[in-house]
Parts: C-alpha cells; structure tokens; sequence
C-alpha cells in the first residue's frame, strides 16, 4: 500500500513538471510569432490601475520624506535668517556709530587754526581706570609730545596737560584734578581767579564777597582765544567772610569722549 502510494504521488510531480514545461514552451513560441503585441492594449488596460497605484504609494511616501525634511531645513535656515538679521543690525548700529564720530570729527578738525600744530590722539584709559582725574593717551615721544603740552577735547576746549611722556604714551592730567591749580579769567567781568580742582571734573574757587556770582557764568584759561576751562555752578558765602566761595564744573564729561587733541609747544 505505501509503495503505491509513492508511486502516484511520483506520477502527479511528474505530470505537474510536464505541465508546466509545456506551458512555458507555448508562452515562448507565441512571444517569438508576436501574437502579445495584439494584446498590448489589453494588458495596459488592465496593468494600469496597479500601475497608478504604485505610483501614487511612491509618490506619498516621497512627499512624507519631503514635508520631513523641509521642517528641519524649514527651522535651520530660520534659525540662519535670525542670525544675518542680527549681524545686519549690528553692522547698522557700527555704522551709525560710526558715521557721528566721522562727522564729529570732521567738525573738530575744521576748528584747527592753519597755524596749531594740533595732533589728534585716541584716549586709552580714563579715570575709571587711571590715577583719578587723568587719562592716558595713545601718542608720546613718537609724536613729539612733550610735557606741558595742552590737551583739548574738541580743538577748543582745554581739558587738561601733559604731565608725563613715553615712548608711545602719555599721561595727561585733568585741570579737575584735586589740588591742582590753573589760572583763569571770569569772563562776564575780567576777574582774573585760581581755580582748584575737586576731581570728577569739578573745581572751586575763591572770590571777594561783593563780587557778584552768576551761576553759567564761564571761566576761561587767560588765552588770546577764548576757551572754556569751567562754568559756574554754586556759591558757598557768609555775611560776616569777606571772601565766598563758587563751585564750577568742567563743560566736557570726560568719560564720553573717545579721542583728544594734543596742542604741541
């Protein structure tokens, strides 16, 4: 019984083979005559619906793909855009800034007499970060300065001198400086007065009582031009003193200024 049983199961595989040999020669011998060609509209016909789709799956997983990949560029090139548009900022502050120090610049170098010989001079330190009320400048024995030199803030008004020179440097003291004393004319009455610095740009002087006080009254540095040294502020006085005493301030805030002028002997 079980060696029949081989034998049909044989003859089916046999048969099955024989089938399908004779299937794939028929499939061959009618693609050779090119009788699939007559068929060609059919097959479209009826592949085309599969065809389509394929091609709507691809083209959906391609679009996923893309919409993933344009939040991230989407976020990254945001992120660029933020970032130029603050360095565009920045440059436009840089340019501001600098086109008012040209300007300012260009005002105070057409006050220079043809006949000073003024030398333009960056300010390094200031008294935040010197010896209270002096700067340090960026010219010295280079440049021919000497000590005794006047400094200007702006061509024409004197802030203060020369003290000290170095080879690329100078140390500058502030007419402000405490104890330090400067001669002076009040302009309203021709009073000349010996001012003395307080420092943080400030002064006091000492003055008849029956001298009259305006507060704005200038002060100036006994020149043939007239330059400002200080302005009057307050007055300290008492009947029974025969003097009183006015307190003045310097018209330049030395901390905002970014350059000077060295007026050369």
């Amino acid at each position: 019984m079980i060696h029949q049983f081989r034998d049909k199961n044989q003859i089916a595989k046999r048969k099955r083979l024989i089938k399908n040999i004779i299937l794939l020669m028929t499939f061959l011998l009618l693609a050779l005559l090119g009788v699939y060609t007559y068929f060609s509209g059919a097959i479209h016909f009826l592949g085309r619906p599969f065809w389509k789709a394929k091609t709507t799956v691809v083209n959906n997983i391609g679009a996923i793909g893309y919409v993933v990949r344009t939040k991230t560029s989407v976020y990254k090139e945001n992120e660029n855009l933020l970032k130029e548009n603050t360095d565009l900022k920045t440059s436009m502050i840089d340019y501001q800034v600098l086109k008012n120090e040209n300007i300012a610049l260009k005002e105070s170098l057409g006050r220079i007499q043809p006949n000073t010989d003024m030398i333009l001079s960056n300010i390094l330190t200031k008294p935040a970060y010197s010896p209270y009320d002096t700067i340090i400048i960026d010219v010295g024995k280079d440049n021919n300065i000497v000590v005794g030199d006047q400094v200007y803030s702006n061509v024409i008004t004197p802030i203060g001198e020369v003290s000290a020179v170095y080879d690329n440097t100078s140390l500058v003291v502030l007419y402000s400086n405490p104890g330090k004393t400067t001669e002076a004319i009040i302009s309203n009455n021709n009073t000349s007065v010996e001012l003395v610095g307080r420092g943080g740009g400030n002064f006091e002087m000492t003055i008849p009582i029956d001298l009259p006080f305006e507060k704005g009254a200038l002060v100036l540095l006994p020149n043939l031009q007239s330059e400002v040294v200080a302005i009057m502020q307050d007055v300290i006085s008492s009947p029974n003193d025969p003097v009183k005493k006015v307190l003045l301030s310097s018209p330049i805030n030395v901390q905002s200024l970014k350059w000077v002028f060295v007026k050369r002997n």
